[in-house]
């Protein structure tokens, strides 16, 4: 059987058989590639600090924290110890080991069970979550998106925990003022998933971005391109990851 080359017809139109062969294989001019935006950037980020919450809601609201789980304004939480420090459970300098608020010989635990705050690390929480409060009424309820400026979503990570360990510390101003505020908070983080959402649906090329960072674990950044159909880059890496740095 002899092997069929592609053949022109009068006209310039292609066969149909060789056009689905190339639209198959995603060659087609439409599709050959995205470079992101600054835009596609501030929303990649605020689609991650989203995610981040979702994931977090469920099992703050049931009063269990997980070791090194970070709060701004209040440290990172080390769960053998139930209190939250200024360096990170496991954090090596100078030859030790920051564990359970101390500094040691020897690295700490591997996998440490996730733990419910002492009261007095409660205490911690709602005091920064009252000043936070006082910064976001400073902005006129406003928040920007993404990086440590996404206040409102620091807010309700301290009002879901103190929320799920009620019974276990005696609630002062900041939690009942943050217990009026809270719907306003979510409603501010949902308004910013439904900007995400409508600028995924008019930019396929920042779906296929978000996709890539997710696959690789490398942050979207403007300029960054990806290719569809084929999965490569123009930075010659290996095939599939379909991210390159623009220069």
């Amino acid at each position: 059987m002899k092997r069929r080359s592609a053949v022109v017809r009068p006209g310039g139109i292609l066969r149909w058989s060789t056009l689905a062969l190339l639209t198959g294989a995603g060659l087609t001019g439409c599709d050959s590639g995205y470079v992101a935006t600054a835009k596609d950037q501030q929303m990649a980020e605020t689609q991650k600090r989203i995610d981040e919450l979702d994931a977090q809601k469920a099992k703050l609201a049931a009063g269990m924290v997980l070791n090194n789980f970070h709060l701004e304004g209040v440290g990172y939480y080390h769960a053998d110890a139930r209190d939250f420090f200024p360096h990170p459970y496991g954090f090596e300098q100078s030859g030790k080991w920051f564990v359970n608020g101390i500094w040691q010989n020897r690295p700490g635990l591997g996998m440490v069970a996730d733990s419910r705050p002492t009261p007095e690390a409660l205490k911690k929480v709602e005091a920064a979550l009252e000043k936070e409060q006082k910064q976001l009424a400073g902005q006129s309820g406003t928040a920007h998106g993404g990086g440590s400026g996404f206040g409102m979503g620091n807010a309700l990570l301290m009002y879901w925990m103190l929320s799920g360990n009620r019974g276990f510390f005696s609630p002062g101003n900041g939690f009942r003022q943050a217990s009026s505020q809270a719907p306003g908070w979510q409603g501010g983080v949902e308004s910013q998933r439904s900007a995400v959402a409508s600028h995924a649906a008019a930019n396929p090329g920042y779906q296929r971005m978000v996709q890539q960072s997710r696959a690789s674990g490398v942050p979207v950044r403007a300029g960054q391109s990806v290719r569809g159909g084929f999965g490569s880059s123009r930075s010659g890496g290996g095939g599939g990851s379909g991210f390159s740095s623009g220069s």
